[in-house]
């Protein structure tokens, strides 16, 4: 019964996504393109060139973002972790800025490698910490390496170029606006073998819910075992970003929304992770198309609006903190 919720959201989020947006189209003109016309060929155009890779892309980000937090909170021990309040997501998008404003022409190529390097400079600066300090602090030190790494960003967009500058800052607020099927493909591609490695760490990580002296008699405590997660969140994280931006909240939310319907056990967790993130994700860059057409919002921004009282009501209800 629980898995027949997404059955029958998944249907209905997709079919309102594709009529919303600066233009709404009505359920006759989505039937227009099984018809030869001229408002069929423009109605074509609409939904396949722009809405439709757009969508698929929100929900390959958000599945990736919200499997990189159930991971890193499962493995954390901390429920409140989640790649941008760490810092991964910023070390990902300062070396993307960096380039973007230093090398203009650069190959686009290159630019989901330079996220990746910068995600997983931060990965490693945590992994070493966290073999020093408790979860807690881990967090602690994540939100203020975040913070250093946002006002490096933000030193990067003083001295550049202004022309380059507005680009840039679209991009970080975390936007879909310029997706299309290539992103989709790159995405695809990548998340192709990132997600079952995934799932296969989330199962590996069940015993990490019990106590220290368990987990280290069931196996859980391997070292490769964490680094291995945390190079796969810093993956997810920097791919995230390289496409969209700096997107917050869906690392953070969707293995909380995730566990109001499942059980806590990381292996069940998984996919119903990846399905409420990709709905999150999805559902907030509808709202950033639709709520002020035809001005959009960038889907980071409109997830910051929504995400964090999302998250203070999780907190004060402590329904899925206390299981």
């Amino acid at each position: 019964m629980r898995w027949l919720i997404y059955l029958a959201l998944l249907p209905l989020a997709l079919l309102g996504c594709l009529q919303s947006g600066s233009v709404t189209l009505s359920a006759e003109q989505l039937l227009l393109l099984f018809q030869p016309s001229e408002m069929a060929t423009t109605t074509s155009q609409l939904i396949l060139q722009l809405r439709l890779p757009r969508m698929l892309c929100a929900m390959l980000i958000g599945a990736a973002l919200g499997l990189a937090g159930l991971l890193l909170q499962s493995r954390s021990g901390n429920p409140m972790a989640d790649p941008g309040m760490l810092g991964i997501n910023q070390g990902a998008a300062l070396t993307v800025v960096l380039l973007l404003i230093s090398l203009p022409g650069l190959d686009p190529v290159l630019i989901p490698l330079a996220g990746l390097a910068g995600a997983l400079s931060i990965t490693g600066l945590l992994w070493w910490l966290s073999q020093r300090c408790q979860p807690v602090a881990l967090l602690l030190i994540g939100i203020a390496l975040s913070s250093l790494l946002a006002a490096l960003t933000g030193l990067l967009l003083l001295v550049g170029e202004q022309q380059r500058i507005t680009t840039v800052l679209t991009w970080l607020s975390g936007s879909l606006a310029a997706a299309d099927w290539n992103d989709v493909w790159l995405l695809s591609g990548y998340l192709l073998f990132l997600l079952p490695a995934g799932i296969w760490l989330c199962f590996r990580a069940d015993p990490c819910l019990l106590d220290p002296l368990s987990r280290r008699m069931l196996g859980a405590e391997q070292t490769w075992l964490n680094s291995l997660s945390l190079l796969l969140v810093a993956t997810l994280s920097a791919l995230a970003v390289t496409v969209a931006g700096a997107i917050g909240f869906i690392g953070l939310l969707a293995p909380h929304l995730a566990r109001l319907l499942h059980s806590p056990l990381p292996s069940r967790l998984a996919l119903p992770s990846m399905l409420s993130g990709a709905l999150l994700c999805l559902l907030a860059d509808t709202l950033g198309r639709a709520l002020f057409a035809p001005l959009q919002l960038p889907v980071g921004l409109v997830l910051a609006i929504i995400g964090a009282p999302m998250f203070l009501l999780l907190l004060i209800t402590r329904k899925t903190l206390k299981r």
